[in-house]
């Protein structure tokens, strides 16, 4: 159980620069009436489906309340929800949505767990999925969920863990959880016990690159019966992976892992900030999926926010990532930190940030409109500060919330996005004030180049994702395509780029089109071509595009069929 803790009013002399950057049309908005915005993290994907990004919430203070506002800040119809309130209702549990299909409708649903053993699920217009809220342990706290496909069925699956939210803080398990058209159930190989729990979220994705998922998450440790925390990889049995767990220490992480593929050879790097007091240092880790140490690290670095993960994105535009990472000072500034992938600090980096803490995990982009990506830093004084690759000052920063609730402070994993689709990078924050805030920066946004918020995406796997590949048997020398298919898209979901692959038994004219939700047509990749008998891969590169559900549709002959896929930004 955590303690909310008030920060005292206070004065702030901003030396190096003034707020120039304006607000997000339609914002800030109220998202309470009587706590803060604790441990937040904007959720901001297309919910329904409409082609308009939305945006999400979560109050766990006191009256739990669900929020959902359109683009422009007008409420979504449905929304606020009042989620229904447990025994306890005031420990500031991490309460971040998840945003993701998965019930196979072609619209997102809103996935969180409470701090009382309740698992719930909202649709689009506000109601429960059915099902929902689902009871994963009696007085059990829970994680931020990653929403990914685990049974390869094409629909997104629920990765959570949950804990007896107080000391030992035992009974943990990690949970795994599909719907199966009226009710969630587990899928196989789960739940698995994991003796002792913690706050740090699990992370999901391809880490192999053998066309399957695999878990990250971590187990707690409790040095009164020598039990040592571990980070763990498992595949989607729940069996764990060779070279895995990796023994931490006697305390447990707070800290979700962090996936990105470091060298661009396929597999995913675990990135992670540990204090390994167990013949090891305090710093950033990064592990390949057999558990061997990426060359250059571990980083040195001091302690950051409990629940703080490693940011990763091109900083130096040379398409190469880089890492950011804020700390905590007790007596002194916070600091924003930025690396190169050989260890080495961007130069100027740290740089400090005026306040005792950074308040959650920091962002990478664009919001200097120099194309390069900056690092956005969320602060316990209620500002947030952006800082260049060469760690200066982003003209009009900090972005200082308005003092009308005594308390200020951004404790907020930012989120950036294309709200309006105008090309350029938006800020949304939480804040202790009880206000959600929207920023127009005049950086060029690109979902590619950046890590946009918590947990690396809407679905909150942990950054890049790597879907299911479907089966290849058809594409393999020597085989002869008897009929005609369209295959699901991969990966699935997307950002920017997929691949669609379909298979001919003879030669005919072909045609493959894209359609959004509404039915409009919005790309055209084959016009009725001359097509060859065989399997072919047509790739769809949608940078241009707004988050959301699309339709894609191949016409060869007599054949028709189409499939879903989405488009995450």
């Amino acid at each position: 159980m955590r303690l909310f803790a008030l920060v005292l009013p206070f004065i702030l002399i901003w030396q190096l620069s003034a707020q120039t950057i304006p607000y997000q049309y339609g914002w800030p908005r109220s998202a309470s009436g009587d706590w803060g915005l604790y441990s937040n993290s904007p959720t901001i994907a297309d919910f329904d489906g409409d082609g308009i990004l939305n945006i999400s919430v979560t109050k766990s203070f006191a009256t739990p309340e669900l929020f959902v506002w359109k683009a422009n800040g007008a409420y979504q119809i449905g929304f606020p929800q009042a989620v229904p309130a447990g025994q306890l209702q005031n420990s500031g549990s991490i309460e971040i949505t998840a945003a993701g299909d998965v019930d196979g409708d072609g619209k997102m649903e809103l996935v969180f767990g409470d701090e009382n053993g309740m698992l719930f699920i909202y649709k689009s217009n506000g109601q429960q999925l059915a099902g929902s809220p689902f009871f994963l342990g009696t007085q059990h706290e829970s994680t931020t969920p990653a929403l990914i496909d685990m049974d390869e069925d094409g629909k997104l699956d629920i990765v959570i863990t949950s804990y007896y939210r107080d000391s030992p803080f035992d009974q943990a398990k990690l949970h795994v959880l599909r719907y199966n058209g009226s009710q969630f159930e587990y899928i196989s190989g789960f739940p698995l016990d994991i003796t002792y729990g913690g706050d740090s979220a699990p992370a999901a994705g391809d880490i192999n690159n053998d066309g399957h998922n695999e878990i990250v998450y971590i187990s707690g440790g409790r040095i009164a019966d020598s039990t040592i925390a571990a980070l763990n990889v498992v595949d989607r049995n729940g069996r764990p992976l060779d070279g895995w767990p990796m023994k931490i220490t006697y305390s447990t992480p707070g800290a979700a892992p962090s996936l990105y593929d470091l060298d661009n050879n396929g597999d995913l790097e675990i990135i992670i900030k540990l204090n390994m007091t167990l013949g090891g240092i305090n710093g950033i880790y990064a592990f390949d999926y057999t558990g061997k140490i990426f060359p250059n690290f571990p980083i040195p670095v001091y302690s950051g926010h409990y629940f703080a993960s490693v940011a990763i994105g091109d900083m130096t535009g040379d398409s190469i990532p880089e890492l950011a990472y804020g700390t905590v000072t007790a007596v002194d500034s916070g600091l924003a930190w930025a690396w190169k992938l050989d260890g080495t600090l961007l130069p100027g980096f740290p740089q400090r940030i005026f306040a005792t803490w950074v308040d959650g995990s920091v962002a990478i982009g664009d919001v200097s409109g120099d194309g390069k990506g900056d690092v956005i830093v969320p602060t316990s004084k209620g500002a947030i500060y952006a800082f260049t690759d060469s760690a200066q000052l982003v003209p009009g920063f900090p972005l200082i919330a308005e003092n009308v609730h005594v308390v200020t402070g951004f404790e907020t994993s930012p989120t950036l996005a294309d709200i309006d689709g105008d090309g350029d990078t938006e800020i949304f924050a939480g804040s202790l004030n009880r206000r959600v805030y929207g920023y127009d920066t005049p950086g060029i946004f690109n979902a590619e180049k950046s890590w946009l918020t918590y947990k690396g995406n809407a679905q909150r796997t942990g950054g890049q994702i790597r879907g299911y590949r479907p089966p290849v048997s058809a594409e393999e020398p020597g085989n002869i395509v008897q009929d005609y298919e369209l295959k699901q898209n991969y990966p699935n979901p997307f950002n920017p780029s997929t691949v669609i692959s379909f298979s001919l038994p003879k030669n005919v004219s072909a045609d493959l089109r894209i359609y959004n939700i509404l039915g409009q047509e919005v790309a055209v990749l084959l016009n009725n071509a001359e097509m060859t008998a065989g399997v072919h891969q047509i790739s769809f590169d949608a940078g241009s595009f707004p988050g959301g559900v699309y339709i894609y549709r191949l016409k060869a002959g007599t054949f028709s069929a189409s499939g879903k896929m989405t488009l995450l930004k």
